[in-house]
């Protein structure tokens, strides 16, 4: 298990997908990138049509590092999702057709009631599927700003660490707030989260998205980092979902790479699931 030592002198790497479950071919992807031992963890979309195939692959391997990766948003044009709520008002969180929002402009409105019963029942449809939780963090940081104490709040109630940076690249005025709200809790979290990027001004070839990913390794801070990403592989489905899927295509393939992992060896990075975060944090709070 991790020490809390190691995970503030060492550079300690947690490599990780978000949107398991979001399709069968994106399943396909982070399942390989797991079972491979590529990357080190990821997080379920329960909400997702093909939330039941992840969710059941990592039932049957406790091995795999799985968080419940909270959703207030559905954004693309021809396939949806909504709400896993089955007993309760969630008419805040949805549009005409009972799905998510495209994007988060509605969560400044939502009602607070509503979000936190919505995110509590995500997390317990996670486990009554089977997966043990690592961790929680959230799709396009829906909770931002307006119901980001929520996330603190919810992992001091099932004792999960976060994904959360007191210092993020788009600050909303709340962190140093959050910050001290986790301590209060006992609730880890990361130094640092990086992201790579998930649009670009121009379409890149994957040399330059490799070089980039190189880069962030090898500017690592002492300290835990999570450096996240959308890989998926590159069938009809994927390209029937969304124009990202050549990106999402060279994110798979990046920590297949030789080159990206000789960098990882030769920086010495320290690569830890959340699992690891998750179990230093209840051993605080036993």
């Amino acid at each position: 298990m991790a020490e809390i030592r190691s995970l503030e002198e060492e550079r300690c790497v947690i490599l990780h997908a978000d949107d398991f479950g979001m399709c069968h071919t994106t399943n396909q992807a982070i399942l390989n990138l797991l079972e491979k031992r590529a990357i080190t963890s990821a997080t379920l979309m329960v909400n997702c049509p093909w939330s039941l195939e992840a969710a059941r692959a990592a039932a049957r391997n406790p091995r795999l590092d799985v968080g419940v990766h909270l959703t207030l948003t559905s954004e693309w044009d021809h396939y949806k999702w909504g709400p896993v709520l089955r007993n309760g008002n969630v008419d805040t969180l949805v549009d005409e057709f009972g799905h998510f929002p495209a994007n988060t402009a509605h969560m400044a409105k939502a009602d607070p009631e509503q979000v936190r019963s919505e995110l509590t029942a995500q997390i317990e449809l996670a486990i009554r599927m089977g997966v043990d939780p690592t961790h929680l963090d959230n799709h396009m940081g829906s909770l931002r700003p307006d119901h980001h104490e929520l996330l603190v709040e919810l992992a001091a109630q099932f004792a999960l660490p976060i994904r959360f940076s007191p210092n993020p690249a788009h600050k909303t005025g709340k962190e140093a707030l959050v910050a001290r709200l986790a301590a209060e809790r006992g609730i880890l979290h990361p130094h640092e989260v990086l992201s790579l990027p998930f649009t670009y001004a121009e379409t890149p070839d994957y040399d330059s998205i490799k070089q980039l990913a190189i880069r962030l390794l090898r500017e690592m801070k002492p300290g835990l980092t999570e450096l996240l990403f959308h890989p998926s592989l590159d069938t009809e489905e994927l390209k029937a979902i969304t124009g990202t899927w050549p990106i999402r295509r060279c994110e798979y393939d990046l920590f297949l790479d030789p080159d990206v992992q000789d960098v990882i060896a030769r920086e010495r990075l320290s690569l830890i699931g959340w699992r690891e975060v998750r179990e230093l944090q209840r051993s605080w709070r036993a």
